[in-house]
């Protein structure tokens, strides 16, 4: 997160979390989404001095090992809720991406006392009730899939990991980097960025990627918003293939009060695309200054 960010580890619930702590100050916990690892909020520190920040890796990705058990939303919120407990964090703010997004949001949901703000990056509802039936529908099929899967997956994880430093340098061969991230970004990334980013892909625990993916589609995630939320900010790329606009705004149409900013020239990743404008609308927003947002 900062040039040389320590890297904790504690043991939890749900097994070893590993997680960057850099700076001084009130506390951010950063989530990172499907795919991802706490290198995607690694320009943080440079946009947020005065925070301390704390980026997690979701179990099965980055430096925290698969868990034994199935991961649920209810084990990614666990794993949040112990790092903090660990930590000492009575109150922090809590910024999410994507899937990180719904994980936060279900925290807040759990034990919102403790949230001071809520920033979701990268998220969204469905637009109409027939989109929120796909997403009900593909994750129950993912549930499905993993249930089927498990007994292989967890077989295979020794080889995997084994095999993880061949299949990286395989994957960051051009032009794979630039083909893999094209539908996600608005504008070509820095060629160090597309391998970090495939790089913490690669170190993705299979079994979690699917168990993950059923997360979207919870009922919890509707359940947690008509409960009493802190305030909320929503950050979206204006060209967002994965939660365009018009899924923010079905979002906001729930929590009206929550505050929304589109970034006109960005995809799905905006603190990697457009760290800049990303952290200080942040910066701003964690600060109270709320009335520029629009």
């Amino acid at each position: 997160m900062s040039t040389s960010p320590t890297i904790w580890e504690i043991e939890s619930p749900v097994g070893p979390i590993a997680f960057r702590v850099s700076g001084q100050g009130r506390p951010l916990i950063l989530v990172h989404g499907w795919g991802g690892s706490s290198r995607y909020w690694l320009a943080a520190p440079a946009f947020l001095p005065n925070r301390r920040l704390i980026a997690i890796d979701l179990p099965g990705c980055g430096a925290s090992p698969a868990p034994l058990e199935p991961v649920t939303l209810d084990s990614y919120v666990n794993a949040i809720v112990a790092v903090a407990d660990e930590l000492g964090l009575d109150r922090f703010a809590l910024a999410g991406h994507s899937l990180g997004a719904a994980v936060a949001l279900a925290v807040a949901g759990q034990v919102g006392e403790r949230v001071e703000r809520l920033i979701l990056v990268s998220f969204g509802f469905g637009a109409n009730v027939y989109e929120d039936s796909l997403v009900t529908v593909a994750g129950a099929q993912w549930q499905v899939a993993a249930a089927y899967w498990r007994p292989w997956l967890v077989w295979w994880r020794p080889w995997w990991s084994a095999t993880q430093q061949w299949r990286e340098a395989w994957w960051t061969l051009p032009p794979t980097p630039e083909l893999l991230a094209r539908p996600m970004v608005y504008r070509p990334l820095d060629r160090s960025l597309l391998a970090q980013g495939i790089a913490d892909l690669i170190a993705m625990d299979p079994l979690v990627a699917i168990e993950s993916a059923a997360i979207m589609g919870h009922p919890q995630l509707k359940r947690a918003v008509r409960r009493p939320l802190p305030p909320m900010l929503l950050i979206s790329g204006q060209h967002d293939p994965v939660f365009p606009p018009i899924n923010v705004r079905a979002f906001n149409r729930y929590v009206p009060e929550a505050q929304v900013v589109l970034l006109p020239d960005c995809g799905h990743v905006p603190m990697v695309e457009e760290p800049a404008t990303c952290y200080h609308t942040i910066a701003r927003f964690l600060d109270g200054e709320n009335d520029y947002l629009s």
